[in-house]
This record gives structure tokens, C-alpha cells and sequence, in this order.
């Protein structure tokens, strides 16, 4: 019998193993990012241990990645596969460059590795990355948001399993400390790499990291900073699940793209449901977009419950925003989608604006024409789709016209000939 909780016995006990990495245990093939550090070195020879335990493990591969920001990379990288070798692991070294690594380079570079990862893993049918996040890594990063005003979203930090790129992401030591993994390397055979990016403090989180010491002795420990992202994240979750319910019954999209919805009711939500609304339906009709920051959404708000939003119209997150007769109305700005033309060959289909997939079909003679149909009037619209309700012409404007030589095939949602399918895909953006 256990005298206590398993996360207080030894990080290469069998019980504390399979409490580790219990969320991948039925999967058939693992990556693992290894850099060589501490935390991800940990996270390979654990991971040995675990498989080691069960005698239908997932096949695990590691992946290491040269960024060639440093003469010492080449072997560090080697140095890993070396040891994954040892303990019975595939391994792939990649290779990229960091563009413009004078700004941003600890961001661009996490860009790089996942992208480069994702790639790797994408040809080899792998859907699952584990990497070496830990507890001190996710008090850094709730700080660094805090440091910003983050929402509730922003401030539950990492989750424990998520999505990047299409890939899953697992962090098996979110709720282990740095120290603890140090201490773990210390009782192995084998030293890890040592970055010096990681003490030097132009880098934002080396700044916090560097803090931490100071904040444990006033009593916030990494421990509580990461207990308390957790609950903020379950409340997070509670709230957006909340937040689709209600935003099924409140919005209403058009085939053109264009979001109604009346203010009056928007306004009864409490303000938190209501700012996420707005949130929602911005992804929504923003397409492309550059997405609005938590700030703007929340100016968005407070400007729409002053009552003299009636007027003139607002633009935000690539989006116009209006209102007529109480109700409210968002829809893409068609100014900021270009003029290309683009192709889509018969049998093939193209994603358009992030908000409407268009489908060829297989027995077209000739490829499908798509624009803005931002040189769309009024008398052409009630010409070509009599009868429609009201829509703002900003609205068709920064729709799809889809077209085969002179013959219009399509506007928006609403499907005018025979060869072409139309249909609205659109995906929320989380707000932090």
C-alpha cells in the first residue's frame, strides 16, 4: 500500500511512470522533442523506462532539431540521437534556419521546431508529440501573461494535452518541477546540454525565470502559479462550452458570410459570455484576418453597450460592424481580401478566406474562377437571387463569386449552376 501520493515517490518508480505517461498509454506511435536539455533529455530516458515496463509499448521516435544558431548545435543534436540510440529509439535530426533571427528568435525558433517536427512526423503517420514542459516552464508562462492581461484563457497557461499544428501535444511533467528533473539527470550516467540562451536576460521568460526565487520566498511557488492555471483553465473550458451554446441561438450567418444578431439580447448575457461572443463571431466572419486582442474585443463591448454605436459602422479583426433596426451586423471587409483570381481544377477544392470551402466538380471541362465579388451592385444581386432578405452589400462584396468563363457558378453560399459546391468552414480562435 502506498503511504502517500504517487507523485511524492521517485520520477523512475513503475507507479509514478505509468501515472506520467497513463493519457498515451493505448497509442501506436509517440514522438518525442529532444533537445538535450534537462526537461527533454528527462523526458527521453523516462520514456524508456515506461516502455520498458509493458510489453506492447507505443513505438516511440525521437525527433531533435538544429536551428544553426550555434557552432555547438551539430553535436549537441548528435549527441541526442546518440543516446536515443542507446536506449533503443528511432531518431531524426532536422535542420532549418530561423528567418530574421534578430527579433523574436526564442518564438520564431519554437515556430521552427514545431513546424519542422510536425513535418517529420506528418510523413512518418505519427499524431502525437510529448514534449518536456514542466511546472516551472508553466508558472513562467502564466507570468508572462499576467504581465500582459491575459484573460482567463491566457492565464491557464498550458494544458496538459493540446493541439499545435495539427499535432497533439502531451506534457506528461506539467505538474513536475525543474528540480526534480535535475535531480533525476543528476542520478543518471550522462550530463544535459547547456543552452546559454537560457541565462540570458533579453529573453523574457529568462527574466522571469531569473524572478522566481524571489517569489518563492514571498510564498507564490511554482506549484500554486500551475494549481491555479489549472482551475482557471477548467473555467475556461466551462465557459466556452457555455459561450457555443448560446452563440448557436443568438447568431445567425448568412451565405454571404455576414453575422446578424440582435444587440438587445447580446446585452443581457453577462459580460464575460457576451465579450466571447463577440470573440466568436469576429473568427467567424474574419476569415484571414489579423484576429482582435482581448482588449479590442472588450472596447468592442463597451462601446456597443453605450447605445450610440447606430451610426457610422466600426472595423475590427478585419471585419465591419453595424447595426439596423437593433440588430447588429459583422461581415468580412472586402477591402482587405485582394483581387487574385483563383484556380480551382476540376475534381480539386480550395479553402477561401479561411470561410468557405469551394468544390469542383470532377467533370468540369475548365477550372472555376473565384474573386471578391466586390464589384457586385445591388440591382445585379436582386437580378441574379431574387427575393433575397436584407443583407449589407459589404457583406456580398466580400463574398466568393465563382465563376466558368461568362457564366457565374456561384455567390457565396448560394450555388447557381450545376459543377460547383459551396459551403461556409469557418473554426473559433482562442482569446488570450
Amino acid at each position: 500500500m502506498l503511504d502517500g501520493p504517487l507523485s511524492d515517490l521517485p520520477l523512475e518508480d513503475p507507479d509514478r511512470l505509468n501515472l506520467l505517461f497513463a493519457p498515451v498509454q493505448g497509442e501506436r506511435q509517440l514522438g518525442l522533442a529532444v533537445s538535450g536539455g534537462v526537461d527533454s533529455l528527462s523526458l527521453m530516458m523516462l520514456a524508456a523506462r515506461w516502455t520498458a515496463l509493458h510489453e506492447t509499448p507505443p513505438q516511440v521516435r525521437v525527433f531533435t532539431v538544429n536551428h544553426g544558431l550555434r557552432k555547438e548545435a551539430k553535436s549537441e543534436t548528435e549527441f541526442v540521437a546518440s543516446l536515443a540510440a542507446e536506449l533503443g529509439f528511432e531518431v531524426d535530426i532536422l535542420e532549418g534556419e530561423i528567418k530574421d533571427p534578430e527579433s523574436r528568435l526564442q518564438e520564431k525558433a519554437r515556430a521552427l521546431r514545431y513546424q519542422l517536427i510536425g513535418e517529420a512526423m506528418d510523413e512518418q503517420g505519427i499524431t502525437c508529440l510529448l514534449t518536456g514542459h514542466h511546472c516551472d516552464d508553466q508558472a513562467e508562462t502564466v507570468l508572462m501573461r499576467l504581465a500582459k492581461g491575459s484573460g482567463v484563457g491566457g492565464l491557464g497557461g498550458m494544458s496538459k494535452i493540446s493541439v499545435r499544428q495539427g499535432l497533439f501535444v502531451f506534457r506528461p511533467f506539467l505538474e513536475v518541477r525543474r528540480s526534480e528533473l535535475e535531480e533525476f539527470i543528476d542520478r543518471q550516467e550522462t550530463s544535459a546540454v547547456d543552452d546559454p540562451s537560457n541565462q540570458n536576460k533579453k529573453f523574457e521568460r529568462v527574466r522571469w525565470r531569473q524572478f522566481m526565487p524571489q517569489l518563492n520566498k514571498a510564498g507564490l511557488s511554482s506549484e500554486m502559479i500551475g494549481l491555479s492555471a489549472m482551475r482557471l483553465r477548467r473555467a475556461d473550458q466551462a465557459l466556452n462550452e457555455l459561450t457555443e451554446r448560446i452563440y448557436d441561438d443568438l447568431f445567425v450567418i448568412d451565405p454571404f458570410g455576414c453575422l446578424f444578431f440582435d444587440l438587445a439580447e447580446l446585452s443581457k448575457q453577462p459580460a464575460e459570455i457576451a465579450i466571447r461572443l463577440l470573440a466568436r463571431a469576429l473568427d467567424d466572419a474574419g476569415g484571414d484576418g489579423q484576429a482582435p486582442t482581448l482588449l479590442q474585443v472588450e472596447a468592442l463591448f463597451d462601446h456597443l453597450q453605450s447605445g450610440v454605436f447606430a451610426f457610422k459602422g466600426l472595423t475590427l479583426g478585419g471585419c465591419g460592424i453595424k447595426e439596423k433596426d437593433g440588430i447588429g451586423q459583422i461581415f468580412r471587409e472586402a477591402g482587405r481580401l485582394g483581387e487574385a483570381t483563383i484556380n480551382v481544377d476540376p475534381g480539386r477544392s480550395v479553402r477561401w478566406d479561411s470561410r468557405f470551402q469551394i468544390i469542383a466538380a470532377q467533370d468540369l471541362t475548365s477550372p472555376l474562377c473565384v474573386v471578391p465579388a466586390i464589384d457586385m451592385t445591388r440591382n445585379m444581386l436582386d437580378n441574379i437571387l431574387p427575393g433575397l432578405p436584407y443583407v449589407p452589400m459589404q457583406a456580398v462584396h466580400s463574398a466568393p463569386l465563382v465563376f466558368v468563363e461568362d457564366q457565374i457558378m456561384a455567390l457565396g453560399e448560394h450555388v447557381l449552376a450545376e459543377g460547383v459546391d459551396v459551403f461556409r468552414s469557418f473554426g473559433p480562435n482562442a482569446l488570450i
